[in-house]
């Protein structure tokens, strides 16, 4: 009696065995035929159970499951798998573990390339949602694959780093450019979000540090050097060197003369140095010579002479009333000034007549030019 009692329960689970592996066989038959959530119905139970859970073939075709269900895009499976990915991840590598014979190795390498590809497609579209988080997720776990497959793409982790940084996750964001400067990524990238983090720490000293560090590996990168002269222009980083704006625009235009608003940044440079009137000038011409519509540079070139015509009106006002000669001889070199200045302020109102400064510097300047009728033209 007890050795029937032992050959039923052997026959049952002889029996169960091959039930699994019909699960695993007919996962594999409606997957091809393109029915994943059958397939996924029939691959589910086969992880579970001890039989088939440990062979590579079962986790294998749950992989290629979860992979074809992310790469949908009808919208028809979307309910199947909160992370289809992860999980097609999890199949593979599960079933390298368990593929002793390397039965799978190539066809799993080749997948999980396919999977990096796709976190990193998913991230591109996170980002431009502004989904940033999400973002920096999936570029880090595209990263990540290649790393693991031994052909590592640096560059999915430098916009894991710029991802962070647009959710002003600091921290985060420093450990992917560490991570980035211990592999020795030769990206300034990674000099420029390192000096990023280190302003929004308030670690002024360290982020010079890191643009000085960056310079040095990449000194004719245009696109370190004009984010390094932004940084020292409109950033915090501007109070640590009043010579490094200056110093890393001529630079710029060392390597790339003919860039109109290299020239306009300089100009705005020299007027925040009253000895370098000339060279303001001769900037702001310059980036009007390789552009006439750059507004920007009309506006900066007026408001350079406006302040030069603006001082002798001052100087005169402060004359005593006995010394009438030199007052007129101060207005009138204001108005020398106004007058050579008007063609510019003119232009810049032509090239954006809605632009309310540059209307009432326009209308300042033919008031003082007893150009009445211009100015009662602007409105």
């Amino acid at each position: 009696m007890k050795k029937s009692s032992t050959l039923v329960i052997a026959m049952f689970i002889a029996m169960g065995s091959i039930a699994q592996n019909m699960n695993v066989q007919t996962a594999f038959n409606h997957h091809k035929k393109g029915k994943l959530k059958e397939a996924l119905s029939f691959i589910q139970p086969a992880l579970e159970n001890a039989q088939t859970s440990t062979q590579a073939k079962t986790w294998f075709y749950y992989g290629n499951i979860c992979f074809d269900i992310a790469k949908d895009e009808t919208g028809v499976y979307s309910n199947l798998l909160a992370e289809p990915l992860d999980e097609s991840a999890r199949g593979y590598t599960k079933a390298l573990e368990f593929d002793k014979r390397q039965e799978y190795t190539d066809d799993i390498a080749r997948m999980m390339l396919g999977i990096a590809a796709l976190y990193w497609d998913k991230g591109v579209t996170a980002y431009e949602g502004k989904n940033f988080a999400q973002a920096a997720d999936y570029f880090t776990k595209s990263y990540e694959i290649t790393e693991q497959s031994g052909r590592p793409i640096p560059v999915r982790l430098i916009w894991a780093g710029k991802s962070w940084i647009a959710e002003k996750k600091w921290d985060k964001a420093e450990a992917v450019y560490n991570k980035l400067k211990e592999i020795d990524y030769k990206d300034p990238e990674v000099y420029i979000g390192l000096a990023k983090v280190s302003v929004a720490k308030k670690d002024f000293s360290k982020a010079v540090q890191y643009l000085d560090e960056g310079e040095e590996k990449f000194p004719k990168d245009l696109s370190f050097l004009t984010e390094k002269a932004n940084m020292y222009m409109v950033g915090e980083l501007s109070e640590m060197d009043k010579h490094a704006t200056l110093n890393t625009l001529l630079k710029i235009i060392e390597i790339e003369p003919n860039n109109p608003s290299v020239w306009n940044s300089l100009g705005a440079c020299y007027v925040l140095d009253e000895q370098s009137f000339d060279k303001a000038v001769a900037a702001y011409k310059k980036c009007i010579e390789l552009d006439p519509k750059y507004t920007s540079a009309y506006y900066g070139y007026s408001n350079l002479f406006l302040d030069k015509a603006n001082g002798y009106i001052k100087e005169a006002q402060a004359l005593p009333l006995d010394a009438s000669d030199k007052y007129e001889a101060l207005v009138k070199q204001a108005e020398e000034v106004f007058t050579e200045v008007l063609p510019f302020v003119e232009q810049a109102h032509a090239l954006d007549p809605q632009d309310a400064a540059v209307k009432q510097i326009l209308k300042e300047i033919y008031t003082r030019l007893k150009m009445m009728d211009k100015a009662a033209e602007l409105k």
